[in-house]
């Protein structure tokens, strides 16, 4: 049997550790609600951005029924109208969001002085969930303004609209976690933003446009971040197959070359497993880096 003293031990210990659990979330909880109100300004900017595209893709989808121009028989062609530019908009918001999350302490050598005792992983999760949260409430409060127009207009909202909204927050996820790496080792918030948006505006569709005119239709372009938003739209009606292959000829006089032909592949969508993998393993990986390169760059700092 123990003793007395080592059953007391054995209590100060376990107390000491409950102690600690609770400073921890405390801490977290803490630096969620700092956060919060530290980027209540970018949260409104982009809010109001959303809404704005929102209000415009509205107002042409009614100056054509003015114009005689028939709705959609189908409420998710209607539903699908309202994503054109969406996976533009969620680009933007994690930029902006997550250009800054690790970059901007190093920039202004803050050290954290808000909390001067909360390690950097617990202010690097409690940053994570803020921001992230206010792109999921921005995301889904314009997936609420789609599913009420397409109530007033067919009375009733497609239950796939909400699939939708699933892969939407999953990929504005990926697209975060993307932009949390790139600022883990930036020495700046705007050279963060900057690149990152190079990347996903830019880099990332020259990739594809070189496997599409390469005509391959063995290699599926999930190496391309930006691949992926494709599926925020083409869940609702997948298009089977997924693909389309063009072949452009082109006539030669000579005879003895004959007609030369090129060939196109342009896939639509990743399929909804291959989109899940996919998006998952991305932002665990892009997380997991950020997190060694800013313990990393912290370290060297100190």
């Amino acid at each position: 049997m123990k003793s007395q003293s080592e059953i007391l031990k054995e209590e100060v210990a376990i107390e000491k550790q409950e102690a600690g659990i609770r400073r921890n979330l405390t801490q977290i909880a803490d630096t969620i609600v700092f956060d919060l109100q530290k980027n209540l300004r970018i949260f409104m900017i982009m809010f109001l951005a959303f809404l704005v595209i929102f209000i415009l893709s509205f107002v042409i989808q009614e100056l054509q029924y003015m114009q005689d121009v028939p709705l959609p028989d189908d409420p998710i062609d209607y539903m699908q109208s309202y994503l054109s530019f969406f996976g533009f908009m969620i680009m933007l918001s994690s930029a902006f969001l997550a250009g800054s999350i690790i970059a901007e302490d190093f920039q202004k050598q803050t050290s954290n002085l808000i909390f001067p005792k909360i390690s950097k992983i617990r202010l690097f999760i409690g940053r994570t969930i803020s921001r992230y949260t206010m792109s999921a409430c921005i995301i889904s409060f314009y997936y609420f303004l789609i599913s009420l127009v397409t109530f007033m207009q067919y009375e009733e909202t497609p239950v796939i609209l909400w699939n939708s909204l699933g892969w939407a927050l999953l990929y504005a996820f990926m697209l975060f976690s993307f932009v949390t790496f790139m600022s883990s080792f930036m020495k700046s918030t705007t050279l963060s933003i900057g690149i990152s948006l190079v990347f996903l505006l830019i880099v990332f569709d020259i990739l594809t446009s070189i496997l599409m005119f390469s005509g391959s239709t063995e290699i599926e372009p999930l190496f391309s971040l930006t691949y992926y938003q494709n599926i925020i739209s083409q869940c609702m009606d997948m298009p089977d197959p997924r693909y389309m292959e063009i072949v452009f000829n082109i006539p030669f006089n000579m005879e003895e070359l004959g007609d030369l032909s090129i060939r196109f592949v342009n896939w639509f969508t990743p399929s909804e497993i291959g989109a899940f993998i996919g998006m998952v393993s991305f932002s665990i990986a892009f997380m997991s880096f950020a997190m060694i390169f800013y313990r990393r760059r912290q370290s060297k700092s100190i």
